[in-house]
């Protein structure tokens, strides 16, 4: 299959051959072709060997893609096609929850159901692989619900804010 991925603002072609029983593909990006071994790990957790080097994946899907989280570095994967559609079709709802990028632990929550909440506002902090990350609000409204504690376990696509977004936020786009 043949594929147009957008990251960050760079379009990449990818062809991926289909995976065989025994998990084994050949993905060409560009000009480059690669043997590819996948095994999943869970819902959101790949494990694969690319050319004989082992990477794992986390893999949280999102309303403008999915975030890939791969050597400690997350990246939005979008489908090119669907950007360029979504853009000329008007402003989309977005996301309308707050997630984890990566198998994480909560450190702290910062926002209570019924809290107002601004676009880029801290919500949630994890700590993954040593390294805190902080969870901000993907536009303004107010918290419908916190499905999370401090010192619980999370995964990526686990949702752990939901926000009301605010009708005017929709018509500023």
């Amino acid at each position: 299959m043949r594929y147009r991925v957008r990251i960050n603002e760079q379009i990449h072609i990818v062809e991926a051959a289909p995976v065989d029983s025994s998990g084994q593909s050949v993905v060409t990006v560009g000009e480059n072709a690669r043997n590819v071994t996948v095994r999943i790990i869970s819902p959101n957790q790949l494990h694969m060997v690319i050319d004989g080097a082992p990477v794992n994946l986390f893999v949280a899907p999102d309303v403008d893609g999915a975030w890939v989280w791969v050597n400690g570095r997350a990246r939005l994967a979008q489908d090119a096609d669907q950007v360029a559609r979504r853009s000329s079709r008007g402003p989309g709802m977005g996301p309308s929850e707050v997630t984890p990028p990566t198998p994480a632990s909560v450190v702290k929550v910062l926002v209570s159901e019924g809290d107002r909440i601004e676009k880029g506002q801290p919500a949630v902090v994890v700590s993954a692989m040593k390294m805190e990350i902080t969870l901000n609000a993907p536009y303004s409204g107010v918290v419908k619900a916190v499905n999370t504690v401090v010192g619980a376990q999370v995964s990526p696509g686990q949702i752990l804010v939901e926000i009301e977004r605010d009708q005017e936020d929709l018509s500023n786009e």
